[in-house]
């Protein structure tokens, strides 16, 4: 079976595991991808929230100015209690009104990185199960996904209880970050990752747990936490 152009970019160790996927005869084949400096650069999830903050939510910057620092320092001192808290920002909006502006703000998003949306669909494309497992909210990264050819529920994401059409602020758990990606995926998807992508250590957990990986990261931050522990691991990196 000769490697398909869309994985000539990545390390060859890389392309031999997954080629070595593409051959198996496994009922079920699974691809954790995590979204937010993965698939694209930038955060989309902030990159909402602060859209959000500049509109339909402004009534909190009027109560607050200093609303979106608070969540950068949550963020600062836990990963997990920054991103929910900023999903928990979104209780009283519609379901139908988020889901409409973040579908627009995955058409408008200029960050995508066509390498891996290549990787991704191609995998697809094969019949490999594509998941998308995200700290970011879950519509705006499902949206993102939908425009990729990838159902609405096979995103995991950090969202909240919805009663009547309203988002509340219950976050429905596990919430996918550091550790609670591995609950989530034993909880949606109920089994381990033949491939886990990602780019930080908020996906390590995840990584650490499918059967192969690839870190993603930068050339001009070779330093990044997760690109060490790659190559403390022999595990292959792919560099932008």
């Amino acid at each position: 079976m000769p490697q398909p152009d869309w994985l000539k970019p990545f390390p060859p160790a890389f392309r031999r595991t997954v080629t070595a996927l593409l051959r198996s005869r496994a009922e079920r084949r699974i691809a954790c991808f995590d979204a937010d400096g993965t698939l694209w650069t930038e955060d989309i999830g902030e990159s909402f929230l602060r859209w959000l903050l500049a509109g339909p939510l402004e009534h909190l910057v009027a109560a607050d100015p200093q609303v979106y620092a608070q969540y950068e320092e949550r963020v600062r001192r836990s990963l997990t209690d920054g991103y929910g808290w900023a999903v928990q920002l979104m209780a009283g909006l519609r379901e139908a009104d988020v889901a409409r502006w973040t579908k627009q703000h995955a058409a408008a998003w200029p960050n995508y990185r066509p390498v891996m949306l290549a990787l991704l669909q191609g995998l697809a494309a094969a019949g490999v199960e594509v998941w998308l497992v995200s700290a970011s909210n879950h519509w705006v990264v499902a949206a993102t996904g939908m425009r990729l050819g990838l159902p609405f529920e096979r995103t995991i994401g950090v969202r909240t209880e919805v009663v009547d059409g309203v988002l509340t602020d219950r976050i429905v758990e596990p919430m996918p970050c550091e550790g609670g990606k591995v609950l989530a995926i034993d909880k949606f998807i109920g089994r381990r990752p033949d491939l886990g992508v990602g780019d930080g250590l908020g996906d390590l957990a995840m990584l650490e747990l499918a059967a192969s990986r690839l870190c993603v990261g930068l050339k001009v931050r070779r330093d990044a936490p997760l690109l060490r522990v790659a190559e403390e691991r022999g595990w292959p990196s792919h560099l932008f």
